[in-house]
């Protein structure tokens, strides 16, 4: 009989849309290829976890479980929330109710593995992508001792002092190459109804891995400082086969950058236009570096209706302290581009970055109120997350906003000391003009998720930011009327 595994995706967050647990997934999928009997357990809309979770430990009596955490915290500025809390009432839970081995994955504990383990009370984790890691570790090579032969396996020590205790496996915990063998299968894992009712767009996933070197990003720490690309026809297979099987029309390409490494993009959509895929696609984040007129035609051919572009700010100072690796001529010629296509754009913005003060504020809302509108909008946060092992790290230490001893296991964050933030806020809502801008209070929003529902019920066309518009309206008027019930009887506002 082969071994029982059970995978836990612990994502409960919805906002600003739910997300479909594809990392879990392809583990399971690992796992299962590998000889295991397997169940994924999806908790995004479970009302009571803990009861989801018993009820898998009764039934499917595990030989292994494993946990996916896929984020820390909101990373929200204003108002920040830890999900850790969440998660160690769920493995508590786990030990006190099965004997069972637990291993630890997924984007989070790769940032902080030592600091999550500890909080935790856990042992064993994976650093970086879990398919060749979970397979090896439920298959009992650890019983021989054989850490080394366990890439991306990392094992917590006993307390040493902060960010050292924790041993790693091969390669010093870096994530291994792609498995080349293991196509993700994510409908035969998920639920995937539960999250087309909400928004209908599946994630796919052409690459891993990121070479570029931005002041504050964790994408090399969880997938590695490399690109690493899938075959582009194993791609279109997984997007056919989604397509056949849960009637989905939409996905969205999930990779850090989807138009990087050069010549990718090109080979990737000219394979789903030779296979024949017709369906709608979107990209989660595109550098506004190289963008070339040539790619937004192919992007249009081949079906591609939005995607995110990530300059996170147009002024050159802050842009090099954020090391972005292009200029303020680069992101106004790719807004000329964008500008001039039918591909509707949701410019991503970072208020607070090092060096930022008034003037680059006041020059990134012109960029908003002259190059964004119509038919794109904006999302703009506040304040960068700082998270261990990044410069950001270190400029914060040596500027004083965090402690060299802070573990940054709560959400710690960094702002210019040359702006307030609510100042800043205001400068990028005044100077804004027409542009729709989405700031993270708009997607934390009660009319959010009705919103999605209606959207996807009357078959509205995605992506749903587009209707940012009304639901700053709705925000607005609900203001309103708060602010009426506040001033009492007389109704003085």
């Amino acid at each position: 009989m082969p071994a029982r595994i059970l995978v836990i995706s612990t994502n409960r967050e919805i906002s600003p849309q739910p997300v479909v647990p594809i990392g879990a997934a392809w583990v399971a999928e690992a796992l299962s290829l590998a000889g295991f009997e397997v169940e994924l357990l999806d908790l995004c809309f479970c009302q009571d976890p803990l009861v989801a979770i018993g009820r898998a430990l009764r039934t499917f009596d595990p030989q292994g479980i494993g946990v996916s955490v896929r984020n820390l915290d909101t990373c929200d500025f204003l108002s920040p929330h830890s999900f850790l809390p969440e998660v160690k009432t769920i493995t508590d839970f786990l030990k006190v109710h099965s004997a069972a081995p637990i291993l630890l994955g997924g984007s989070a504990v790769s940032v902080m593995p030592s600091q999550i383990l500890e909080y935790l009370d856990l042992e064993y984790a994976v650093v970086g992508e879990g398919e060749r890691a979970a397979v090896a570790f439920f298959s009992g090579l650890l019983r021989a001792g054989d850490l080394a032969a366990m890439p991306g396996l990392v094992r917590r020590r006993k307390r040493m002092g902060a960010g050292a205790n924790v041993e790693f496996g091969a390669a010093g915990g870096a994530p291994p190459s792609l498995p080349a063998a293991v196509t993700p299968v994510t409908h035969k894992w998920v639920d995937t109804r539960r999250y087309l009712g909400l928004e209908p767009v599946l994630p796919v996933q052409g690459k891993r891995g990121c070479a570029n070197r931005c002041l504050y990003c964790t994408y090399p720490g969880i997938e590695g400082r490399e690109w690493r690309m899938r075959e582009p026809g194993a791609v279109a297979e997984e997007i056919a086969a989604a397509m056949r099987d849960t009637g989905a029309r939409r996905f969205e390409f999930v990779d850090s950058i989807f138009n990087q490494p050069e010549g990718y993009l090109e080979l990737l959509l000219e394979e789903l236009l030779k296979s024949g895929v017709k369906a709608w696609l979107s990209a989660a984040s595109l550098s506004p570096k190289g963008l070339s007129r040539e790619q937004l035609l192919l992007m249009e051919r081949a079906g591609m209706e939005s995607m995110v572009i990530t300059p996170e700010t147009v002024s050159d100072p802050t842009l090099q302290a954020l090391r972005k690796g292009f200029s303020e001529a680069e992101v106004m010629h790719a807004a000329e581009l964008v500008a001039g296509s039918r591909i509707k754009a949701l410019w991503c913005f970072l208020a607070g970055g090092p060096g930022e003060d008034r003037s680059s504020l006041e020059r990134t809302a012109r960029f908003l109120s002259r190059k964004v509108a119509g038919k794109d909008a904006a999302f703009i946060t506040t304040g960068i997350r700082i998270y261990p092992g990044t410069d950001l790290q270190h400029l914060a230490i040596e500027e004083g906003v965090v402690e060299a001893g802070d573990d940054l296991l709560m959400p710690r964050f960094y702002f210019s000391q040359k702006v307030a933030p609510q100042e800043a806020i205001a400068i990028l809502r005044n100077g804004a003009g027409s542009c729709r801008c989405i700031f993270p209070s708009d997607a934390r929003s009660n009319y959010l998720r009705p919103l999605r529902r209606i959207g996807t019920m009357l078959g509205l066309p995605t992506p749903f930011w587009r209707y940012s518009g009304v639901l700053s309206r709705l925000s607005g008027a609900r203001r309103m009327v708060r602010r009426f019930e506040d001033a009492g009887p007389a109704g003085k506002i």
